[in-house]
C-alpha cells in the first residue's frame, strides 16, 4: 500500500482489517425510465462516421470519393490539411519510395533530422514534449479512450440535457424532447477527452481536446495548453479551469471578461481537475504521484500530497465538499480523504506522535497530513477493490473510473480488465462516511462500461439515474431507487 504523505512529511500505513467489499449481489431487471429519457446509440447513430468505412468522411474535403493522384500532388494535400510532419510520412510510405525515391530521400533526412531536435528539446525541456494519443488514453477516466465508441458523458447541472462525445469527435446533444438532436463539430475539435456545461446558461459547453478548448458558443484561443484532459466549471459559473497533461499550469478562464489566471507549479504535468461542489476547493492530480488542493478563499495557495507510487486514476467530491474519494492506478483500493476537523485535540497528539517517531495503533488505519495551521486531514482505505468471482462474473481489480451521485446516496466504479460496474451505497453522517455494497451490473454481451456518470438532481423524478456508456455505443439509464 502506498504512502500518501504532505510536504515533508512521510508516515507509513498498515492496512486496514475493515475494509469494505465488493457488492455480491447483481442488479437485475429491465430498467424502466420514464418516456423522455432519450434512446441513444451511437454506433446506429447516422452521423457517426467511426467506422472503417467511412474513414473518409473526416473533414468537408473529404467527403468525395478518393481518386488517384501522383505522389507530389499527394504530398502537397497532405500539407496544407494535415500539416508538415504528416506530409514527411506521405513521403516516407513504400508507394512515394518504389515511385519518387529522391524525394522519399529527402523526406527521410529531415524527418531524422526533425526528431532528433524534437528529442534534444524534449531532454532539455521535457514539458515540451508533444503528447501522443496514448498518453491521453493513460490519464482518460474513460475505459478503452482511443477506441471507445462513447468517449465522455456531459449532464447539465440546471436542466435536463445531456452531452454525448463519440469516437467520431462529434458531440451530441439530446433533451428530453429530442425531436432535432444538435451535433457540434470543429475542425479543431479532434480527441475530445472531457466536458463541462456552464452552469446557470442554457448553452455554453466547454470541450476539452488535443489542441486545447472548444468552447461553444464563445471563441477563444490557447496557447501551449494542450491537449486538454480535464475542465470544470466553478458551481457560480464564473471560473472555467482547465488542465493539460502537455503543460504543467492550471488555467482559470474568466470567460465574460475574456481572461485568463495560470495556477503555476514546478513539477508533474496536470491530468485531472474536480472542483468541490461549494467551490470552495479545487482539486487536481497529475501524471505523476503529486497531487494538490487550491483554496480560493486563500488566494489559490494549494496544498501538497503525494503517493509512493502511480498517479491518481480518478476522484470524486461527496455533495457537502467534506468528503474526497479517490483511486489510484497502481492499486486496488479505494480511498477517502476529509477535509472536517473531527477534534480539536487530536493536533497537539499527532505532533508529538511525529516527533516520537512512532505510529499509535489507533492511527495504523490512516494516512495522516497536516496544514500550516495544524488541521488534520486524513486518507483512509475505504473499499478492497481486489478481483473476485460472483457465479459466472469476474468483478473488481484496478479501477478506472469513480461517479458518486449528487445527493451522496450512491458511488459507482468502473473498472480496467473487469466488465461489472461496482455500486455502493454510501452514507454521510456529520463527521463521517460509511460505505456498504450494493450491487453491480453488467452490459449486454461483451459489452464493457467506457464511461459512467450520474444526472444531476433532476426534478421529474427523485429517483436517482446512473448514465452508463457501453462499450457497443449504447447508452443506457439505470435508476436506482432512493430510500
Amino acid at each position: 500500500m502506498s504512502s500518501f504523505h504532505k510536504e515533508g512529511v512521510s508516515l507509513g500505513c498498515l492496512k486496514s482489517s475493515r475494509l469494505c467489499n465488493l457488492p455480491l449481489r447483481e442488479l437485475q431487471g429491465n430498467f424502466c425510465v420514464p418516456d423522455y429519457y432519450p434512446e441513444i446509440n451511437l454506433s446506429c447513430d447516422g452521423f457517426n462516421t467511426s467506422t472503417q468505412s467511412s474513414r473518409f468522411v473526416d473533414t468537408w474535403g473529404n467527403v468525395l470519393v478518393p481518386v488517384n493522384e501522383g505522389v507530389l500532388k499527394r504530398i502537397i494535400r497532405t500539407f496544407f490539411e494535415s500539416g508538415f510532419k504528416d506530409a514527411l510520412n506521405e513521403a516516407r510510405n513504400n508507394e512515394a519510395v518504389a515511385s519518387n525515391p529522391i524525394i522519399s530521400s529527402v523526406a527521410e533526412f529531415a524527418f531524422r533530422a526533425m526528431k532528433f531536435m524534437q528529442d534534444w528539446r524534449n531532454k532539455i525541456l521535457p514539458h515540451m514534449e508533444e503528447q501522443s494519443i496514448a498518453s491521453v488514453a493513460t490519464y482518460s477516466e474513460t475505459r478503452g479512450w482511443i477506441r471507445a465508441s462513447v468517449r465522455y458523458i456531459a449532464w447539465h447541472p440546471n436542466c435536463f440535457k445531456i452531452a454525448v462525445a463519440g469516437v467520431d469527435d462529434l458531440v451530441r446533444i439530446y433533451t428530453d424532447q429530442p425531436a432535432v438532436v444538435p451535433v457540434l463539430k470543429g475542425t479543431t475539435q479532434k480527441w475530445i477527452a472531457c466536458m463541462a456545461w456552464r452552469p446557470f446558461t442554457a448553452a455554453e459547453l466547454a470541450v476539452g481536446c488535443q489542441k486545447g478548448i472548444c468552447l461553444w458558443v464563445i471563441d477563444n484561443n490557447i496557447n501551449n495548453h494542450y491537449p486538454i484532459t480535464s475542465v470544470q466549471w466553478s458551481t457560480d459559473g464564473n471560473l472555467l479551469a482547465s488542465a493539460s497533461i502537455g503543460n504543467t499550469d492550471i488555467i482559470l478562464w474568466h470567460i465574460d471578461k475574456m481572461e485568463s489566471i495560470a495556477l503555476k507549479r514546478v513539477g508533474p504535468r496536470c491530468s485531472l481537475l474536480k472542483w468541490s461542489p461549494d467551490g470552495s476547493c479545487l482539486f487536481s492530480a497529475t501524471v505523476g504521484n503529486v497531487c494538490r488542493v487550491w483554496y480560493t478563499e486563500r488566494k489559490w495557495q494549494p496544498e501538497r500530497w503525494a503517493i509512493s507510487k502511480g498517479h491518481i486514476q480518478s476522484a470524486c467530491w461527496s455533495p457537502c465538499a467534506d468528503f474526497l474519494l479517490f483511486i489510484t492506478s497502481e492499486e486496488s483500493i479505494l480511498y477517502r480523504l476529509q477535509f472536517v476537523e473531527e477534534q480539536l485535540f487530536k493536533c497537539s497528539e499527532n505532533k508529538q506522535i511525529i516527533k516520537q517517531g512512532k505510529l499509535q495503533e489507533e492511527y495504523s488505519k490512516s494516512f495522516l497530513f497536516f496544514t500550516a495551521e495544524c488541521e488534520q486531514k486524513e486518507a483512509s482505505p475505504l473499499v478492497d477493490l481486489r478481483k473476485i468471482v460472483v457465479g459466472e462474473r469476474e468483478l473488481g481489480g484496478k479501477p478506472q473510473a469513480l461517479a458518486w451521485d449528487p445527493k451522496g446516496l450512491f458511488l459507482a466504479i468502473t473498472f480496467q480488465d473487469t466488465d461489472c460496474i461496482a455500486i455502493f451505497s454510501t452514507t454521510i453522517q456529520k463527521y463521517d462516511l460509511t460505505v456498504s455494497p450494493s450491487s453491480f451490473l453488467t452490459g449486454v454481451g461483451k459489452e464493457y462500461p467506457t464511461y459512467i456518470c450520474f444526472q444531476s438532481e433532476n426534478r421529474k423524478s427523485p429517483n436517482t439515474v446512473l448514465t452508463v456508456g457501453w462499450s457497443s455505443g449504447r447508452i443506457q439509464f439505470v435508476p436506482l431507487m432512493n430510500s
